[in-house]
């Protein structure tokens, strides 16, 4: 009796969650004068992933969000990464000093970004991107941010006559080499090469990557980290509290802690995911790939 209660409450609260298409068609239309029948057509047809909805916990728990960070740098800091990173940096030198020239972002934060995000590209994204969005807009526990990307998908895929049906994202429909959210994509997209923006392609990739950092408070030539202690007491006391121009962040190792001053760049780079892993890791490997080229 229990195990059916509980199956009961379950259903309930995803259909207390599903999408009021006519709503969001409506507000589309309002907003951004998207034909009403274009975004129920789009909706009507979208469907649950299965694939999504078992991944939707380990989202939650990703290692970025959960890992302590001696952990979790040797996925992205280790020999292979930063081998293939310097190949590819010297493969694109050319562009990406051309990108440095305009944005001021130093070209192997670039080159790690895409390494962490898509492996440089090597990392096709196979989830349609529709049904992706549709399904983290009921199941996931942000759904108010997954419906808001949804209809930014709709909005985006008309506005450039894409088919909504056919374009792949990851498992939270992440789009292109640097995995850009919908509402992203126009908001901090550059067509660098001036054939139409197209994030697959490397000039567009590399210089997206630039200008959303520029636009997070990015500053040409500015540090990013300043390492301050290993002393787990001074850390701990000094952690979140500003000193000579950036705020103190303390990173877990399995041997203790380290902390640094963090300044404008490393929180920009810490918007691009969102965690504070996530950034001191892109810079790592950075770091690690520049010292190779220098």
């Amino acid at each position: 009796m229990r195990l059916v209660l509980t199956v009961l409450l379950l259903c309930v609260a995803v259909a207390s969650y599903a999408l009021d298409i006519d709503s969001i068609a409506y507000k589309l239309n309002k907003q951004y004068s998207i034909p009403i029948d274009y975004t129920r057509g789009i909706l009507s047809r979208a469907r649950v992933v299965e694939d999504v909805r078992s991944f939707i916990y380990r989202v939650e728990n990703s290692p970025e969000k959960t890992y302590p960070f001696g952990e979790f740098v040797k996925l992205f800091v280790n020999k292979r990464r930063i081998e293939d990173g310097v190949d590819y940096y010297l493969k694109h030198r050319e562009l990406l000093e051309r990108i440095y020239k305009r944005f001021g972002v130093n070209p192997c934060i670039v080159v790690a970004i895409l390494s962490i995000e898509t492996d440089l590209g090597r990392i096709k994204p196979k989830t349609n991107a529709l049904n992706a969005l549709y399904t983290l807009s009921i199941y996931s526990r942000r759904r108010s941010y997954f419906l808001s990307e949804l209809e930014s998908f709709i909005v985006y895929t008309y506005r450039h006559k894409l088919n909504p049906f056919t374009i792949k994202g990851s498992l939270t429909a992440a789009m292109g080499m640097p995995q850009f959210m919908p509402s992203n994509i126009d908001r901090y997209g550059v067509d660098f090469n001036g054939n139409g923006l197209n994030l697959d392609e490397e000039p567009d990739a590399f210089a997206s990557i630039a200008n959303y950092l520029i636009k997070h408070g990015w500053k040409r030539s500015e540090r990013v980290v300043e390492y301050l202690s290993s002393d787990k007491g001074y850390c701990l006391k000094m952690k979140g509290k500003r000193l000579k121009g950036g705020r103190v962040v303390v990173f877990s190792y399995k041997q203790g802690v380290k902390c640094f001053l963090a300044f404008k760049n490393f929180w920009a780079l810490k918007r691009y995911n969102g965690t504070k892993n996530y950034a001191m890791a892109a810079y790592r490997l950075s770091e690690e790939i520049c010292k190779r080229i220098r």
